[in-house]
């Protein structure tokens, strides 16, 4: 795309933007008598999602034509970076993802160009699931893809987006590269870890050097707790941490920096079941310690720019509130004897309930990380689809009709 045309777009969409939040405001103060809900005044002429969250309206968007679904997800994000602004935060999206089917693939992907625009003017960075060569041909998120053994090699339509803003110097864009996190359903254990090669996979070198021709030098490297340590508190286990190590070998080689993330969604599990994190099974030091350890072995690694403190916590016990106030204290702890240590690495400290975006400020209705180092971002999760699972079963036309769109 020329270069003056692309500009002359984003430029365009971040007026938008900022005609919207404007406009948002005067409604407040204009129709500030109507019936307010949960989530505050409904504004006339806007649309809702089913659970009644008012979207922002599109005529206050000139010059830009958004459909309903791009209005929610758009506000959306505008409502997270308006979070992050009262709590004087930064964030990381450490996964965001569309679909690659042909049919739709365009309309996907001009949500995407504007949500990448607003992330970009609000300094947020960003992951797209997935990348791997690993991945089935038929798995719809696959940004870039390829052959098990020799790498990455292939690319979705959703790559021409990414490498677009990766070219930015105003924030970080990049990918998730996955395949060290498979294998973990029915029988996985910290005693039945998988079989490298077979359930479980790492990626060659080459896939590093593709990302990186590509313009793309940020990965979000997923990892599991049970294979890097067979035990809670135990030693790491040598084989696995060579693997980390070998990911980031290649990262330097290629100049591509990483963050390393633990996929454990606030889980150990073992034989009997899963423990959950913060409970007296699995204390916070627990997580503590794999990271102090963790720490030690990479911490000093040049490619290593962040630890990615838990992907995705859910499913604690006790209502809403109560589990994300624990997994607040869980966070919280771990980051201190991080920063105790004499650590400063950056930390991604990812939001209860999968981490939404959607339902962040829900959530978590104030920030809670206090960092003697000031070096944390906090780590958000945005899906595009009705039930923001990234699973897109629907078609694009489906989603937008559920917003009442055509």
């Amino acid at each position: 795309m020329d270069t003056t045309k692309r500009r002359r777009r984003r430029a365009i969409i971040i007026a938008a933007v900022v005609a919207l939040v404007a406009a948002v405001i005067l409604a407040v103060i204009v129709f500030g008598q109507n019936d307010a809900g949960p989530d505050g005044p409904q504004q006339p002429g806007a649309s809702s999602d089913p659970s009644g969250r008012p979207s922002p309206s599109p005529s206050a968007l000139d010059g830009v034509d958004l459909n309903l679904l791009e209005q929610q997800r758009i506000g959306e994000l505008l409502d997270y970076s308006e979070w992050l602004d009262d709590n004087g935060a930064t964030a990381f999206v450490g996964e965001m993802g569309w679909p690659k089917n042909e049919v739709d693939a365009d309309a996907w992907n001009a949500l995407a160009e504007k949500w990448y625009t607003v992330a970009e003017d609000k300094g947020l960075w960003s992951t797209t699931w997935a990348a791997g060569s690993s991945w089935s041909d038929d798995y719809p998120l696959t940004v870039y893809g390829g052959e098990r053994l020799s790498g990455l090699d292939a690319a979705g339509p959703q790559a021409s987006v990414v490498e677009e803003f990766a070219a930015s110097t105003d924030v970080r864009v990049g990918v998730n590269l996955s395949g060290l996190d498979f294998g973990t359903g029915d029988g996985y254990s910290n005693v039945a870890p998988g079989v490298l090669g077979q359930t479980y996979f790492d990626e060659p070198a080459a896939s590093y050097s593709f990302l990186a021709d590509r313009g793309v030098d940020l990965v979000r490297l997923p990892v599991m707790w049970e294979r890097l340590q067979a035990e809670p508190y135990g030693d790491l286990r040598p084989e696995d941490v060579a693997l980390v190590r070998d990911a980031l070998d290649a990262a330097e080689a290629n100049g591509v920096d990483v963050v390393l993330d633990l996929h454990n969604y606030g889980k150990y599990a073992t034989e009997s079941g899963e423990l959950q994190v913060g409970t007296d099974a699995l204390p916070a030091s627990a997580l503590s310690d794999v990271w102090l350890k963790l720490a030690a072995e990479f911490g000093d690694h040049p490619a290593l720019l962040a630890y990615g403190l838990m992907n995705e916590p859910f499913g604690f016990e006790g209502d809403q509130q109560a589990a994300a106030g624990l997994w607040e204290d869980v966070s919280q702890e771990v980051l201190t004897a991080i920063r105790e240590s004499g650590d400063e690495t950056l930390v991604m400290v990812g939001g209860y309930d999968y981490s939404s975006l959607a339902r962040w400020s829900t959530n978590h209705p104030d920030g809670w990380i206090d960092d003697p180092a000031d070096n944390f971002r906090y780590e958000a999760h945005h899906y595009w689809d009705g039930n923001e699972s990234g699973v897109y079963a629907d078609s694009y036309e489906a989603e937008l009709s559920a917003f009442g769109g055509e």
